[in-house]
């Protein structure tokens, strides 16, 4: 009995033992694909940059116009080699569990219509056909979170949106009210994203088409900002393929469910 006990124990320790190698596994795995993704990234603008720099300094170009060409080429690439370490940074600090949000109440409809107004000189220029639906459009939609971060979502969807619509130019931002939370989702019109890539979508430099992604200066880390702050603040989020176009949403917990 006691030897046939020893064998079980000795057996479960060797199977968690191969569980947890498969862990380490994967991690390694993991961390493997994260730094050859972030250097894959910041390949092609510091190359950019090294390049039109040289130019400049060998006068390839000798007119002003050609130099203003070449600064602008290496100030937009700068421009988005800072965007990628910031969002890098950021990223950090989520899934680390060194930064904490900082919960308080405030109108989630008042954040929606601040940023909408920021954003309305970008939209006439990019010709973006724009609708926002509220429930109960005249009264306050009071949630809690952390503002700023909540902010942050917005604007990663918000941009998402702009950079990937087609030529119809649609886009339709919904706050709809639910039991006790209210979902907040961002709509625009383009292709269904596949199937296979629904559940990948939010991984860190994860992109549908890498093409496009490129040419719109996107750093490949905003939707995976999005889900760590969701899962910081213990809330939903997903995208979904809807009649030509695609929605992204999240959820966030409401204020006033108790009095509701």
């Amino acid at each position: 009995d006691q030897l046939d006990q020893a064998i079980s124990e000795l057996r479960q320790a060797n199977l968690k033992l191969q569980a947890d190698i498969e862990y380490e596994r994967s991690l390694d795995e993991m961390r493997k694909t994260f730094i050859s993704s972030v250097s894959h990234e910041l390949k092609t603008p510091l190359a950019l940059i090294q390049g039109y720099a040289e130019g400049l300094k060998l006068n390839v170009a000798d007119d002003e116009a050609g130099k203003d060409y070449y600064c602008e080429v290496i100030v937009d690439e700068a421009r988005k080699m800072n965007l990628i370490v910031r969002d890098l940074l950021d990223l950090s600090q989520y899934e680390s569990g060194s930064f904490r949000i900082d919960r308080q109440l405030f109108d989630i409809s008042d954040l929606l219509d601040q940023l909408v107004s920021k954003y309305q000189p970008l939209l006439q220029e990019k010709q973006v056909s724009l609708q926002i639906n509220k429930e109960d459009s005249d009264s306050a939609l009071t949630v809690d979170g952390d503002r700023l971060r909540i902010e942050q979502v917005l604007v990663n969807y918000i941009n998402n949106a702009i950079n990937y619509m087609d030529d119809n130019r649609q886009m339709r931002i919904s706050l709809i009210r639910r039991a006790d939370k209210v979902r907040v989702s961002v709509y625009n019109s383009d292709t269904a994203i596949p199937e296979d890539s629904l559940d990948k979508i939010f991984t860190s430099f994860y992109k549908v088409d890498k093409a496009r992604s490129r040419a719109n200066g996107g750093s490949g880390l905003g939707l995976s900002i999005v889900k760590a702050i969701q899962e910081q603040h213990h809330n939903a989020y997903g995208v979904l393929n809807r009649e030509q176009g695609v929605e992204f949403w999240f959820e966030i917990d409401r204020a006033d469910c108790e009095n509701s």
